[in-house]
């Protein structure tokens, strides 16, 4: 199964940047170059600051380039969420932090004249059944939007296309092309700062400040990891659950769908939303969340998204696919900010990483240039909010030690490499090792070890995007071993083993 985001789908790069070579020397050095690293380092080079953003793939084809493109200032959790497990002055913070965000975005768009099919539009809630529950949830978030003084309206029996019982919506979000914006940004702040594409970190050292990748180094006064999850062995990352989720896009054969962002609450919770591009009116869906390294077969949530669309739509034959990673915080914020000395964080954004993503930039850029931030208190890095962590601080970790449990010697699959057909992965153990084995579609096998080279948890393989996942953080890498995302900073040890012996 090939995997590439409609964003990826109809947009194309026109500038490439070199890969870093040699030392250079910066104020600032950030790391990833997503729509967190690219707004920070429009903030700070506006400031005057030396600013050099390292990539580790293409510009925009990480988190971002894989997102939904909605933009909203509700979040994930809800906020009836947020005000139960914190209280209605948090939430209203929450939204006015996102609204400031937001039209971060839409006057970064208006600066630079950004094609990105950009617009406001509205933000709904969907119910294809009724329940006590889903009644409880529309009572209670209604209550929270209209004390956050978002006005939401409800609407039973709405004009869908499939039968709805009921949706709240809400007016003044917004979407556009993620990964347009993301080119688009990056091209103009070349002129004012140093990107470099290809340019994966291989070290860091926070006292020094010197970044290392393959073929360079950078000495910085500040570091920031705009990389969805600090890389690197954290405190943090005990606070953070990684899920996966797919994304669908159909062509839709006839009938429509309207503008807007959509968000089922009949479970299992799915996303949908409309795009047009050259003539075509695509529908695409996006959700059935799973803990990253567990989804089993993969491919099965795939199906389910497609099973979903063709329930519903009039569908033509083209058909994309594509996942894209979320971290979950504990206690339902992000982290962000200076994590001591001149390191800064920015993670934890649940599936609201578009907005929340520019929020931090904003967030430490101020810290960087000795400005006071009126949120970066309330998503400070190193707050301790054991109450309000506690539950799913325990979920994570002792779902973490499982990992570890269950990837002993006993349970490793013992296939042959004869039993591996062409485009499959397996675990296998030889003399105590345990591998990871990739026979591609020209039947050649790539070996590596199975060890995430983050804090030595055993991958999975993920049939759908045909990557080594690793079930406790969240790392994850190509058949081949190098590291595509989340913490760890090495690739899997590559292993010479032609054929294990009898």
């Amino acid at each position: 199964m090939k995997t590439i985001s409609i964003w990826q789908h109809t947009a194309k790069p026109t500038v490439t940047y070199p890969t870093l070579q040699g030392e250079k020397d910066a104020d600032v050095v950030i790391i990833g170059g997503g729509i967190s690293g690219l707004t920070a380092a429009m903030l700070l080079s506006d400031a005057g600051k030396k600013v050099i953003v390292l990539e580790a793939q293409k510009i925009g084809m990480g988190t971002t380039g894989n997102s939904t493109g909605n933009l909203y200032v509700t979040v994930d959790q809800h906020l009836s969420g947020i005000k139960k497990k914190w209280n209605a002055d948090t939430m209203k913070s929450v939204v006015n932090s996102r609204t400031g965000a937001l039209n971060l975005i839409e006057e970064t768009i208006s600066r630079f004249d950004i094609d990105c099919d950009f617009r406001r539009t509205s933000f709904n809630y969907f119910a294809e059944s009724i329940d006590e529950k889903t009644e409880e949830f529309f009572k209670d978030e209604y209550e929270a939007l209209t004390d956050a003084g978002l006005n939401p309206k409800i609407t039973d029996d709405p004009d869908l296309p499939f039968p709805v019982k009921r949706m709240m919506s809400v007016d003044g979000q917004a979407q556009f092309h993620p990964y347009k914006y993301a080119l688009q940004l990056g091209q103009h702040l070349s002129a004012k700062c140093e990107i470099y594409e290809n340019s994966q970190v291989e070290d860091f050292d926070q006292e020094t400040g010197i970044v290392t990748t393959g073929y360079g180094s950078v000495k910085a006064d500040h570091v920031i990891m705009a990389t969805h999850s600090p890389k690197g062995v954290w405190m943090v990352h005990s606070m953070l659950g990684a899920y996966r989720e797919f994304g669908v896009a159909r062509e839709l054969k006839s009938g429509d769908f309207p503008e807007g962002i959509f968000w089922g609450l009949n479970q299992p919770k799915h996303s949908i939303r409309t795009f047009k591009h050259q003539g075509k009116n695509y529908i695409m869906v996006i959700g059935d969340k799973y803990k990253t390294g567990q989804g089993d077969d993969t491919t099965e949530y795939v199906k389910r998204l497609e099973q979903f669309l063709e329930s519903r739509f009039d569908l033509g034959p083209e058909r994309l696919v594509w996942g894209g990673q979320q971290y979950r915080p504990a206690d339902d914020l992000p982290y962000i900010g200076r994590h001591g000395g001149n390191l800064y964080f920015l993670t934890g954004f649940s599936t609201d990483g578009l907005v929340y993503g520019t929020l931090a930039s904003m967030i430490v850029s101020d810290q960087i240039l000795g400005k006071k931030n009126g949120w970066e208190d309330l998503y400070d890095v190193n707050r301790f909010t054991p109450i309000k962590s506690f539950k799913e601080f325990f979920k994570e970790n002792i779902d973490n030690m499982v990992q570890y449990i269950k990837d002993t010697p006993w349970n490793v699959d013992a296939a042959s490499l004869e039993d591996i057909r062409a485009g499959q992965g397996k675990i296998m153990e030889s003399g105590g090792e345990k591998l990871a084995v990739y026979r591609d579609e020209n039947g050649k096998n790539h070996i590596v070890s199975a060890v995430c080279t983050h804090m030595k948890c055993v991958v999975n393989w993920n049939p759908a995007e045909k990557t080594w996942d690793c079930p406790c953080h969240g790392s994850r890498f190509s058949p081949d071993g190098q590291v595509l995302e989340g913490p760890a900073i090495h690739n899997l040890l590559s292993k010479n083993l032609q054929k294990p012996q009898a």
